[in-house]
């Protein structure tokens, strides 16, 4: 997971740290790994400042065999509005959805893409739905799709090409979308999520 008490991340259209949504999403996953039989390592769940790509290298030396890098979305400043929450002003945008991203430096490219692409399939069929505004023509977007249909980006990101095994980057909602910044923070919303993480990788990874 991203993000950490000292750098939570991006801050939700009602105010809440993106580090809250990340960890809370990181522990439902982990519970429900566990329940499918899996072992897990959790990293930065209790907060700790520790690097993206440091997070990717320490899976590696544990020998694991995926990497799942769980974040809570945002958009660039140009796409944001303002309104007022108890009497804060708060940012906000009208983009909705996940994203998966995956690293053609990777070691293990093909296995990352296909389970990136196991996960789009099971969110679908969870009712969630993807956002395309990656891949908008603007600085600092501009993301490749690799598939339009899935909702899956290519994206050179240091904790993708670092790891030492499959891995792929989650961005679950937009929590600076009013609608998704509620429907994260349900425990409902969250079991879902990681539902369709855990039936995608059951299905994807190498026996």
């Amino acid at each position: 997971m991203s993000g950490s008490l000292q750098a939570p991340g991006a801050v939700s259209a009602y105010g809440v740290p993106e580090f809250e949504y990340n960890r809370a999403l990181a522990l439902e996953l982990a519970q429900q790994l566990r329940r499918a039989g899996h072992l897990v390592l959790l990293i930065g769940a209790e907060g700790d400042e520790t690097g993206l790509a440091a997070r990717a290298q320490l899976a590696t030396a544990a020998r694991a065999r995926f990497f799942v890098s769980l974040h809570h979305d945002s958009a660039q400043p140009r796409f944001l509005k303002q309104w007022t929450v108890n009497g804060t002003a708060r940012w906000y945008t009208d983009f909705s959805g996940y994203s998966l991203f995956v690293s053609r430096s990777n070691p293990a490219f093909a296995v990352s893409a296909g389970c990136a692409r196991a996960m789009g399939r099971q969110l679908r069929e969870q009712g969630f739905r993807h956002t395309l505004h990656h891949s908008a023509d603007v600085p600092g977007e501009r993301r490749t799709l690799y598939d339009r249909e899935l909702g899956v980006y290519e994206a050179d990101f240091a904790v993708l090409r670092r790891a030492g095994m499959p891995a792929v980057l989650f961005e679950a909602g937009v929590i600076l979308n009013r609608d998704d910044a509620l429907m994260l923070g349900r425990p409902a919303t969250r079991a879902r999520l990681a539902g369709a993480l855990v039936a995608a990788l059951d299905g994807c990874l190498p026996r």
